[in-house]
């Protein structure tokens, strides 16, 4: 037996999954170059300088797409039911986990063990700090093309999801996400985005179309 998807919740995927994807494409356009090189890293070093409060704003934007492809594959998958495991060459660009990954203790210097108390040397700002209100826009061109990458790759995906829901540790955390809590968000977006989000817990802790034996 397969998760039983309600009738709402088929409804707002069938819409946010197209929304979406023409979002994406729309940013792409706002903060792309228009002649953009084809390697990442050439990409990043060309990536236009946007104002801060247009950079904000356009992660927030980002935030939300993020939070609900991860909750609309999450529901797809268990409506699914058991699937194949993705090819062990496939490279995913978008991170399926909302989990924390696990800290990073620093380990001090031997020769100066409270060297990170003490405050940056004096000297020149650096050549790549923004000193005029813009930042740049590569991290996010990044993230877009992740979920661009979504888009043209989903069986890719509800494979991968398929495979990230057997872990024991579900890739959905239990609190709703920050950005389903902007004040932004109208207060119909807010209350279809909260249901999507409880259906996804639903889905993710239904046990039996994860069951592979």
């Amino acid at each position: 037996m397969n998760f039983p998807v309600p009738s709402r919740t088929r409804g707002l995927i069938s819409h946010w999954w197209h929304a979406v994807q023409d979002a994406v494409e729309n940013l792409l356009l706002r903060c792309h170059p228009a002649d953009a090189p084809a390697g990442a890293a050439a990409q990043a070093a060309e990536a236009p300088r946007l104002p801060r409060v247009e950079a904000g704003a356009i992660s927030l934007a980002i935030g939300i797409f993020e939070a609900l492809v991860r909750r609309m594959l999450v529901v797809m998958c268990a409506e699914y039911g058991p699937m194949a495991s993705p090819p062990g060459d496939a490279k995913l660009l978008f991170r399926l986990d909302e989990c924390p990954p696990v800290p990073v203790i620093r380990t001090p210097r031997a020769g100066d063990p409270d060297y990170c108390l003490k405050a940056p040397t004096a000297g020149p700002l650096r050549a790549d700090r923004p000193t005029d209100g813009l930042v740049s826009s590569a991290p996010l061109l990044k993230r877009l093309a992740a979920l661009v990458h979504v888009f043209e790759n989903g069986e890719l995906y509800l494979q991968a999801m398929h495979a990230r829901l057997l872990a024991p540790l579900k890739p959905l955390l239990a609190p709703q996400p920050k950005a389903f809590l902007d004040a932004a968000l109208s207060p119909e977006q807010a209350d279809n985005m909260r249901h999507l989000h409880e259906v996804a817990l639903d889905a993710q802790s239904f046990d039996k179309p994860f069951d592979t034996s």
